[in-house]
């Protein structure tokens, strides 16, 4: 089944976008001792379903696909074709095709195939990775979260003080003392700072809290 599978590797050092041409064909015992050369002629086919895939795709037209073979008990062959491609064009047309269930195993399998030829991954070991950078970015989203709501409770908190003071003059001080001027100043600041402080700390609680449900 000749395909054009769009792969999307988002693991570092690597954000990139690739199209996988590939074409997966089983044969029968029968059908490979029926050919003079059964497993030549498996291969033969699958190599022409790959260029069927990558019909448009002038770099798979001369690039030898990567061959993978599986031999079954019932004695039958399944041989896999694939040539990775980066062209932005092929990459567009396969994001715009519509993949049914079985088409989506073969992308799974197309996205481990460029992982172990542009990581150096172990096959299956990309949805490992992938799960640990989600899961880093799950907790790093968590921590940003609480110092939102952390913050938030800092500001109410520093407003309520801010409403709470409540500055006297003492009645020595003279009216051109700059402690009574500092005094009567912040005592003002307070006043007019203490009620948007508390409001701005509701509001990083609740951006805190909001943050924290989308992320679980």
């Amino acid at each position: 089944m000749p395909l054009n599978v769009p792969v999307t590797i988002t693991v570092p050092p690597i954000d990139r976008s690739f199209t996988v041409h590939t074409d997966r064909q089983r044969w029968s015992a029968e059908q490979l001792a029926a050919a003079p050369d059964g497993r030549g002629a498996l291969e033969a086919a699958v190599r022409e379903g790959v260029r069927k895939a990558a019909s448009t795709c002038a770099y798979a037209q001369l690039t030898e696909p990567d061959i993978d073979t599986a031999a079954h008990p019932d004695g039958s062959v399944t041989l896999t074709g694939r040539v990775l491609c980066d062209e932005s064009d092929c990459h567009a047309a396969a994001q715009r095709h519509h993949f049914d269930a079985a088409e989506s195993i073969e992308a799974k399998a197309a996205a481990d195939w460029v992982a172990q030829k542009e990581l150096s991954l172990a096959p299956g070991e990309l949805k490992v990775v992938q799960e640990h950078l989600r899961t880093g970015r799950d907790q790093q989203q968590r921590r940003l979260s609480f110092l939102f709501v952390l913050a938030g409770v800092l500001c109410a908190a520093a407003g309520a003080a801010m409403g709470q003071y409540d500055y006297h003059r003492p009645e020595s001080a003279s009216g051109s003392s700059l402690t009574v001027w500092i005094g009567e100043n912040v005592d003002a600041l307070c006043n007019h700072l203490a009620f948007p402080a508390i409001v701005a700390g509701a509001l990083l609680v609740l951006f805190g809290f909001g943050r924290a449900a989308l992320t679980k």
